[in-house]
């Protein structure tokens, strides 16, 4: 399974127009070999947004970038809503059992990277370990350590029209 992460440094002036954008990626519930997808505004620094993709694994989402990625990313006009964007590629040789329930129905992420190592925690306190995963070789040179939480934006959740 391949995990996309993705953060992106908005302005507070364009956050509501960054969130309408991430709407627009809803198409993805329909791309074959895409688990599904969350994201949301960390509780840290409120204008950073971070969204966690998942996927089969690289084939399926390297098929995803060379057909439709660029046709939803510029019909969303997300480009021109950020100052900048971090983003990162982690593995797992397994998909989790839990990881439906996770796309469907999370509402707080803890989520950490520590050298070339993912980790997702589900809840406020007491948190449980939905996955760990490593560092994917397309990675360039992955933030040494990074914690996190964020609240997960509803409209912001895409997950695969098969698994509903």
């Amino acid at each position: 399974m391949l995990i996309k992460s993705i953060r992106c440094q908005v302005e507070e002036q364009k956050k509501e127009l960054f969130s309408d954008g991430q709407t627009q990626w809803e198409q993805l519930g329909h791309m074959k070999g895409f688990l599904g997808q969350l994201g949301g505004w960390c509780e840290k620094d409120s204008n950073t947004a971070w969204i966690i993709a998942f996927w089969e694994n690289p084939l399926a989402y390297q098929q995803f970038m060379k057909e439709e990625h660029d046709r939803i990313f510029i019909d969303s006009g997300q480009g021109k809503t950020y100052e900048s964007i971090s983003v990162g590629f982690f593995e797992m040789e397994y998909q989790p059992q839990q990881l439906a329930s996770v796309l469907e129905t999370a509402k707080v992420l803890q989520i950490k990277i520590l050298d070339s190592t993912l980790k997702i925690l589900r809840g406020k306190s007491n948190e449980e370990t939905i996955l760990t995963a490593r560092a994917n070789s397309i990675n360039g040179h992955p933030r040494t350590s990074l914690s996190e939480r964020m609240q997960v934006e509803e409209a912001w959740r895409v997950v695969n029209a098969n698994r509903k």
